[in-house]
């Protein structure tokens, strides 16, 4: 009886959590379909006018593109630099492994404020102008220490003697690792990549400081939006990203599995 009752309670805990952490999500996809001109909830008239308003506000498209491209390039460099780090630091004895992964794995507890003003003073002192390479740099930085983490925990669950047996049957290490390791270990590199996008993406902190005029990305053509207006076509992007981040975990759900991924 006493179990049923701590199971009945950690099910109704567990179902109040989710609500607690969907509810946020729900109004404001509820709030995109307001027709009125202020946000306001409940909506007291449906209409998709935001939907249309956001997708022909210049600074949500150019920041959307400006955003995409660079998550993008950021992660296809910080992908094969983050596997080869992850590589050296499994295989080393070195006696400074730890620290070199603490160096490496430091921007995910730095604030990135703090990075954002590094890069702005190291950047600046170097002459780096260009707002499209600084922040490339920066992004790259975001997303590297993602792709360490995962691969080196999915490097982790590896029998080291996989390399010595495809060695031994004639492959070098390079066809070892094309061939056996790097197949092992895709789902924790999929998921270094997954996150490091997102998180690029979505970044306000650091990109704060390395735009300028030309160069905005879409989280900052946000907030620059919100400071003037407060009418729902921000919900509806919102909305939109939130669509579209439901139709990338059900197509990685139905290509590797999501269990599979998160866990390499």
């Amino acid at each position: 009886m006493m179990a049923r009752l701590y199971r009945g309670g950690f099910d109704a805990l567990a179902w109040a959590l989710y609500g607690f952490m969907l509810a946020p999500l729900v109004c404001v996809v509820l709030v995109s379909f307001n027709a009125d001109a202020v946000q306001s909830f409940p909506p007291r008239a449906l209409s998709l006018h935001w939907y249309w308003h956001a997708l022909n506000e210049p600074s949500f498209v150019s920041g959307a593109v400006t955003s995409a491209v660079l998550a993008l390039c950021a992660t296809a460099l910080a992908t094969p630099a983050g596997v080869a780090a992850a590589l050296a630091l499994h295989r080393s004895r070195w006696r400074g492994k730890a620290a070199l992964e603490l160096l490496l794995l430091a921007p995910l507890v730095v604030p990135g404020l703090v990075i954002g003003i590094a890069l702005l003073v190291t950047l600046a002192g170097m002459d780096v102008r260009e707002a499209p390479l600084r922040l490339l740099i920066g992004h790259v930085l975001i997303v590297l220490p993602y792709v360490v983490r995962t691969t080196l925990a999915s490097l982790a669950r590896l029998d080291p003697a996989l390399t010595e047996a495809a060695e031994t049957l004639g492959a070098n290490r390079l066809a070892a690792f094309l061939q056996v390791i790097l197949p092992l270990i895709r789902p924790g590199v999929v998921a270094g990549m997954l996150f490091g996008f997102i998180l690029s993406f979505d970044d306000v902190s650091v990109s704060l400081f390395l735009v300028d005029a030309r160069t905005v990305t879409l989280p900052l053509a946000i907030m620059s939006y919100l400071q003037y207006n407060f009418d729902p076509s921000i919900a509806a992007i919102s909305s939109m990203l939130i669509g579209l981040t439901i139709l990338v975990v059900v197509v990685v759900e139905r290509r590797l599995g999501m269990k599979q991924l998160f866990t390499g």
